[in-house]
């Protein structure tokens, strides 16, 4: 298992990179209470198709860079299985604020927390894993304390 590969710090950039438009998505959803006509429309739509394809490349190939040196074929199911547990975590974080969450507010506000706290946790976890990545040493030395 590589966590140290540009692989997997480009992976784990680009999950919090998706999450995070997920995260301005529910900005602009806010702060335009609903619109779902003109230049919100786009913006919101443009940051959803980017989010989900920042996420999905972003899990996919942190299951491709924890099985580096494995072979090809295992690769590729590890990328799969990376798909897989973005869209089961999708899942269980919907549950999750769908238990939560009460029908107060705009119609549109329970859908919306679905997506910005998925958004808001893979983002972090993405954050995590690239700043874990980048604290440690990739030269085989251990780094000089002092």
């Amino acid at each position: 298992m590589n966590t140290s590969s540009k692989l997997f710090r480009a992976s784990a950039a680009a999950l919090a990179a998706g999450g995070l438009c997920w995260v301005l998505k529910f900005v602009v959803i806010a702060a335009t209470d609903g619109a779902v006509s003109g230049l919100p429309e786009t913006l919101t739509a443009i940051l959803y198709i980017t989010a989900v394809t920042l996420m999905a490349l972003g899990m996919a190939g942190l299951g491709v860079a924890l099985l580096s040196r494995r072979h090809v074929l295992v690769r590729v199911l590890g990328a799969v299985g990376g798909i897989v547990a973005w869209v089961l975590s999708y899942a269980v974080i919907a549950a999750v604020v769908n238990a939560l969450a009460t029908d107060s507010g705009p119609s549109w506000l329970r859908e919306e927390l679905e997506i910005v706290v998925t958004g808001a946790v893979l983002m972090t976890v993405g954050l995590l894993l690239a700043r874990r990545a980048s604290d440690r040493p990739r030269t085989g030395v251990a780094p000089m304390q002092g």
